[in-house]
């Protein structure tokens, strides 16, 4: 029996893991033209990834009570997202074929359904199903 594929739609999202988004944000401009813009109420707002007007990603600081990001940490680090039709199904895939589910699928209010979980090497990759997927 050959195995088929989740659906999926490719890199659909990035998301900086850094202790210091303020200061990720001002090299990012400067250097390949990422802005960033508030997404909710400060303090705690997202802070999105805007390129040519269009979101790309986030910016994420630390955790509110110091613990390293599920996707490793503490040093700052790049994490790549998949389009996937459901997140749910794409963690439990993860972990029957041997990968690790690091943060359970979860809701992203007036978006969709996230997780972030590895491949069987330890590679960390996101998936994102959008409220219209599947």
């Amino acid at each position: 029996m050959e195995m088929q594929p989740l659906s999926h739609s490719g890199f659909v999202w990035h998301e900086l893991m850094t202790p210091d988004p303020d200061e990720a944000e001002r090299f990012y401009a400067e250097v390949v033209g990422i802005r960033a813009a508030a997404m909710g109420d400060e303090p705690d707002a997202y802070r999105l990834a805007v390129v040519d007007g269009a979101p790309v990603g986030g910016f994420v600081g630390p955790r509110p009570d110091g613990s390293a990001w599920p996707s490793g940490g503490p040093k700052a680090h790049w994490v790549a997202s998949f389009g996937v039709n459901d997140a749910d199904e794409a963690a439990r895939k993860t972990e029957e074929l041997g990968g690790k589910v690091l943060l359970p699928p979860t809701d992203v209010p007036g978006m969709g359904r996230a997780a972030v979980l590895s491949d069987p090497h330890g590679a960390v990759f996101g998936v994102f199903a959008s409220e219209d997927s599947g």
